[in-house]
């Protein structure tokens, strides 16, 4: 026993810092389909997981946003395995009350009649994609529109739509490039807003911690509605180059002509910011880099910020903004979770 232990230190340690042999491959595979050794190779790979140090010494090194995609990645494929077998579940669960029903005759008529009118919305399965904070992630839709999510965003849409509408859910921001069919019309569904489309490309931003929600038209034609006590009221159908934003708090709305380049500047990479408060910059770096940046003086709140910013790292836009505004800032190591992940860096930012 302590021989096979030793040899599989031997192996692992070999095969994981990548100086492994196709044998040694080999090896692990047979060690894999061997139920005595397989726990073994287990807990010795976890012995050198928990090894790795939590922040290896590297200039500009930053783990933890990979950590945690790979983490919501997992989720992801979790979630949409669970959607996909949920059906099943469902049928297999109805097709056993029918057969334990078809022991009582004097519930046969009932059952005839709950079988006739059992059709398939039943077993409509959903697919949910989420974009981890700090990452932008495509998509495609079962009609072959396609877009793209922001960082810290979820859309949900059945994997096949229905006959009469398109619709998907979405939380946080997304752009979107309708296919168009007039039949069936195509419907984002937010918290606070539906925005209604035939086909086009539009961007939807719609946070849950955010009071105001905004949809730029890039091209073609929407109409946007408020959500309010259950009752569901157009606000405005917009042109090219328009942006409504409503307020959940006031229950207000405002439509403005704009940039549509600037406002879907973030599906080049690039972050950027137009005369916007101190408090909004912070939000927007938050997201794009997955940190926690904690705003220590309100006065800070009083200045506003305009800049682009694309490929730097989040040292160095804190190092441009502190030399552009009057800041300074206090950055904290990452602490890690009991299930393994992190949480995100903190970062105190104060007036000078």
């Amino acid at each position: 026993m302590q021989e096979n232990k030793e040899k599989i230190s031997s192996v692992l340690s070999r095969y994981l810092k990548g100086f492994g042999s196709a044998e040694d491959e080999n090896i692990i595979h047979q060690w894999l389909e061997d139920s005595d050794l397989e726990h073994e190779v287990y807990e010795k790979s976890q012995q050198f997981w928990d090894e790795i140090p939590l922040e290896p010494k590297i200039k500009g090194y930053n783990g933890a946003p990979i950590l945690d995609r790979i983490y919501h990645k997992i989720k992801i494929e979790e979630a949409l395995f669970l959607n996909k077998t949920k059906p099943k579940i469902r049928l297999i669960n109805y097709l056993t009350r029918v057969a334990a029903i078809l022991f009582i005759p004097l519930l046969a008529a009932n059952l005839i009649y709950y079988t006739l009118n059992f059709t398939t919305e039943n077993l409509q399965s959903y697919s949910e994609i989420y974009a981890p904070y700090g990452t932008r992630t495509f998509f495609h839709l079962p009609d072959g529109s396609t877009g793209k999510l922001n960082g810290g965003s979820t859309l949900r849409f059945p994997t096949q739509f229905g006959e009469k509408v398109r619709d998907v859910k979405l939380t946080g921001e997304a752009y979107f490039n309708v296919t168009s069919n007039p039949k069936k019309p195509f419907v984002v569904s937010t918290e606070n807003i539906d925005v209604k489309v035939y086909g086009t490309s539009f961007n939807v931003m719609a946070y849950a911690d955010e009071q105001t929600a905004e949809v730029t038209l890039e091209k073609g034609k929407v109409e946007v509605f408020k959500k309010t006590n259950n009752i569901i009221k157009s606000i405005g159908i917009l042109k090219p180059n328009e942006s409504c934003i409503y307020n959940s708090l006031s229950d207000s709305f405002k439509i403005l002509s704009v940039n549509s380049a600037e406002k879907f500047s973030w599906l080049d990479g690039k972050l950027t910011f137009k005369y916007e408060p101190f408090e909004e910059v912070v939000r927007k770096i938050n997201r794009w880099y997955n940190v926690n940046i904690v705003i220590k003086d309100d006065l800070l709140n009083t200045y506003t910020y305009y800049g682009t910013f694309k490929d730097e790292t989040l040292d160095e836009v804190l190092r441009l903004l502190q030399f552009i505004a009057p800041i300074r800032y206090k950055v904290f190591d990452v602490v890690r979770k009991q299930d393994g992940t992190f949480e995100k860096r903190k970062i105190e930012i104060y007036h000078k």
